[in-house]
């Protein structure tokens, strides 16, 4: 409990330090997990497995056994937004690698007097490194985004804990994402959208929790409150099914992006794990997600 406190402090530290700016690379506050994005992603302690390398990566070292796992959703004007990960454990650590693609497919472009001139594709994409020891995790990224041909690359870095309590079924969970340089297209510089979380996870019954978060978008000067529930029932060892519910909220208002209620249900079967959601991630509507697990 004291090492949390400790490493909460020193975020904060480095939060508070941060100067206010445009953020870049919004890609990266994108869910890429079903079970997460149906509990309004509230995962800073929830999170576990593979799943865990973009919420907290402590939660990595919950593996017990290679994980592998694949998300899909279908965004705004025909964009894809997927993620791709594999996880296991070595020696006395787990380690991820983990690769998310925001993929906007071809554009028309337009001349001076509105003519067509042709076509030109965007995409955004994050390679993520991880490890989980015990209590403790960390990941770094590459960063890369293009528009036109025109690229831009940045580094980061994601820490976090976890701890659970000896004498209550709670389990805390604290992190910071996407320190490291900005992003720069052409003369612009912008930062990352880099964020202090804080959140718990109370198991209220045997296959039932509560999990709470609030993040702190530190360059954004935004604090998004996310509450998820997860009521999960094993028929047999590996056989169950689970259903999920949450809120979120931007600020202290509903008119934000990512503010509304989320849902969710999963399946597992055969050490799979099969999760949907909707959840409203743009302002503009609901975003369908579907992820894929495959414990080995």
């Amino acid at each position: 409990m004291k090492n949390m406190i400790k490493i909460f402090s020193v975020i904060l530290v480095v939060s508070t330090a941060a100067n206010a700016a445009q953020t870049g690379a919004q890609f990266l506050k994108i869910d890429t997990d079903a079970r997460l994005s149906g509990m309004a992603s509230a995962g800073v302690a929830s999170a576990l497995g593979v799943s865990a390398l973009n919420y907290n990566p402590a939660g990595l070292a919950a593996m017990t056994g290679p994980e592998a796992a694949f998300s899909h959703s279908q965004w705004l004007m025909d964009a894809t937004h997927d993620f791709i990960g594999f996880g296991m454990p070595v020696k006395k650590m787990a380690l991820a690698l983990g690769v998310t693609r925001l993929s906007n497919g071809k554009m028309e472009g337009r001349a001076d007097d509105g003519t067509a001139s042709g076509g030109y594709s965007a995409y955004d994409q994050a390679v993520s490194l991880g490890f989980g020891f015990k209590s403790v995790g960390g990941a770094v990224k590459y960063i890369q985004s293009s528009i036109a041909g025109v690229k831009a690359q940045a580094f980061a870095v994601d820490l976090g804990a976890k701890q659970k309590l000896s004498r209550l079924p709670v389990t805390l969970g604290v992190g910071v994402q996407n320190l490291g340089t900005g992003i720069k297209y052409l003369a612009q510089r912008d930062n990352l959208p880099l964020s202090v979380n804080a959140g718990f996870t109370f198991m209220v019954l045997p296959g039932m929790g509560l999990s709470l978060d609030v993040k702190r978008l530190v360059y954004d000067k935004q604090t998004v409150f996310s509450a998820g529930t997860e009521y999960a029932m094993l028929v047999g060892n590996s056989t169950g099914f689970a259903l999920r519910g949450g809120y979120g909220l931007t600020g202290l208002t509903q008119n934000n992006e990512k503010s509304g209620l989320c849902v969710g249900a999963g399946v597992m079967a055969l050490g799979a794990q099969l999760d949907y959601a909707v959840s409203p991630e743009t302002g503009l509507g609901s975003v369908q997600r579907i992820t894929l697990k495959k414990k080995f």
